[in-house]
């Protein structure tokens, strides 16, 4: 089976999709669905082969499966880290992404010694790693959470790992770096009082996105929920939950919106007379 090239179509719609979705809030929500997808179809494809052949096993556990794997971690992490960023002060940010930037970093250290047998493509000790069998009964390296032994070896899932944690590395060095080119706020910025709910807030943040009114239409949600924030003093807590919440009214979910634009109209209305 052509594992390689199953892997670069992979890489390649993933690509796409960042292309095509770029501005969407639901990007990574969008990449993890299709991760999970592909994961799921190669362990039925894998489980299908009647005459697999040691060297392809080894292969598919230390090559293939593990930067599926790898991408669903790491997509995974970046829902969780949207949610739990902070949204005020870009310091205070940087110190998010650095702490998170740490937690990679001391990760790799504490299994470096299987790192560089990845790295420098060492194979003399594939046959304990990345074939299927027994867990050993004390093995701190052997990060498999269940052990489905039709389809897990002591090492596929530390090999993912360390893949998910690269790519996460680089996602949070851009992330930092975004940051701290942006110009901070001045001191003598203006700040009104949000005297509405955090609900209305969020209406107005996706009206505002979906628009496209902002940077020409290239600023994300959390972008534009953090500048109101700033500029309205309110928390507006968990964004995606609250917009979902938003979406399940069962009247008018643009109540705000349309609250405005009503009021809008009366007062215009009045100045006719």
């Amino acid at each position: 089976m052509e594992w390689d090239l199953r892997i670069r179509e992979f890489k390649t719609r993933l690509k796409r999709l960042h292309k095509e979705q770029a501005y969407n809030p639901q990007l990574y929500t969008l990449c993890l669905n299709y991760v999970a997808q592909v994961q799921k179809q190669l362990e039925q494809d894998f489980k299908a082969i009647s005459d697999l052949q040691e060297t392809e096993e080894i292969y598919f556990f230390k090559h293939i499966k593990p930067i599926v794997c790898a991408h669903n971690l790491f997509y995974r992490k970046i829902i969780q880290l949207q949610h739990e960023k902070p949204l005020k002060a870009l310091k205070t940010q940087i110190r998010f992404y650095k702490k998170q930037l740490d937690i990679e970093y001391r990760f790799k250290l504490r299994h470096k010694a299987f790192a560089y047998y990845l790295k420098s493509k060492q194979t003399h000790l594939d046959a304990i790693y990345f074939i299927r069998r027994e867990p050993l009964p004390y093995d701190p390296d052997d990060l498999r959470l269940q052990y489905n032994l039709n389809y897990s070896t002591p090492r596929d899932f530390l090999t993912a790992k360390l893949a998910g944690a690269a790519l996460l590395t680089e996602y949070l060095k851009t992330k930092i770096t975004q940051l701290a080119d942006r110009p901070t706020v001045e001191p003598d910025t203006p700040h009104l009082d949000w005297s509405g709910s955090r609900t209305d807030l969020i209406e107005l943040t996706y009206a505002l996105y979906h628009a496209k009114v902002i940077h020409k239409g290239k600023a994300d949600i959390i972008e534009i929920a953090r500048a109101l924030s700033n500029f309205f003093n309110m928390d507006p807590g968990d964004v995606y939950k609250t917009y979902s919440e938003i979406k399940s009214r069962k009247k008018s979910r643009t109540k705000f919106l349309d609250e405005m634009a009503m009021n809008l109209t009366l007062a215009m209305d009045r100045e006719d007379f």
